[in-house]
């Protein structure tokens, strides 16, 4: 689609909408002049950390599905202590999503990855500012509320139950906006490496890799498969940044999806659903 003076991949469903187009033209080249500052000096170690961030920001979209499905599952299910952590951690992981895609945030050998959580919000939100201040103060309270409803199950187990959290807030638009705003850093991003980036430079090289896909935690070691299999795809088939609604391939989708879904023999299994249920806050393919 064509609009603000851009072509644009992906089919916004309510960014474009949260301000005007003559203001989304004038902060779109704002926001595209901080990724030429990247581009301009492009190299193969540049290269694959954005790539690789790219791919976390993919994955923040996919666990935040997730975690939506997670949510109407265990309103079904009478689960209402759970609600609260669904929702709040489905929107830190688009926070997180739209964090990894802000240019003027440091790698630093991957403890991008281990922000807080106040720390995402500020940066997400400030981002988001730049396309609608309005809507960037009114999804941060929103947030705010999601966190301080978890914190309250969490520490203070109200005798009420969920009766006592507050309403009128639509997760769905907030996930939603957070994923599209991070989509269109993507492509953003996308057009300044094409223009400005050597080829040559397109690689993906293991460190970043192992940063991603093995942590510590406690003391304890994690490794995932799976990333690895996944950031070997990125390696061989789509070694640069492209925006997200390309980068994030369907094979991928389903096994992400599949990982979390429930056994098929017990009764009243979780389920993601398939591809056509997975459309809540991106066009996941």
């Amino acid at each position: 689609m064509h609009y603000a003076g851009r072509t644009w991949a992906y089919p916004y469903r309510k960014l474009f909408s949260t301000c005007t187009e003559s203001h989304l033209l004038s902060a779109s080249n704002r926001m595209a002049s901080q990724y030429a500052k990247l581009t301009q000096s492009w190299s193969a170690e540049r290269n694959s950390e954005w790539a690789c961030r790219t791919y976390l920001a993919t994955k923040m979209i996919l666990n935040a599905t997730v975690l939506l499905s997670s949510l109407e599952f265990a309103r079904g299910s009478g689960m209402r202590a759970a609600n609260p952590y669904f929702e709040y951690y489905a929107a830190l992981s688009m926070l997180r999503g739209v964090v990894y895609l802000v240019p003027t945030e440091d790698w630093q050998d991957g403890e991008l990855m281990t922000i807080s959580h106040t720390k995402a919000a500020n940066v997400a939100f400030d981002w988001m500012a730049k396309v609608s201040k309005d809507h960037a103060a009114s999804l941060k309270r929103v947030t705010l509320q999601l966190r301080a409803q978890r914190e309250l199950i969490a520490y203070r187990a109200p005798a009420s139950g969920t009766r006592i959290l507050g309403e009128g807030y639509d997760l769905v638009e907030l996930l939603t906006l957070l994923a599209e705003l991070a989509q269109l850093s993507s492509e953003l991003l996308e057009s300044s490496v094409t223009k400005n980036a050597t080829p040559a430079n397109f690689v993906v090289l293991d460190e970043h890799i192992h940063q991603i896909a093995a942590t510590e935690i406690e003391g304890f070691s994690f490794a995932d498969d799976e990333d690895y299999r996944r950031l070997g795809y990125v390696k061989r088939k789509m070694p640069r940044p492209f925006h997200l609604a390309l980068f994030l391939h369907p094979g991928q989708s389903e096994d992400f999806m599949g990982a979390w879904d429930g056994d098929e023999d017990k009764e009243q299994p979780f389920r993601t659903g398939s591809p056509s249920n997975w459309q809540a806050i991106f066009e996941v393919p």
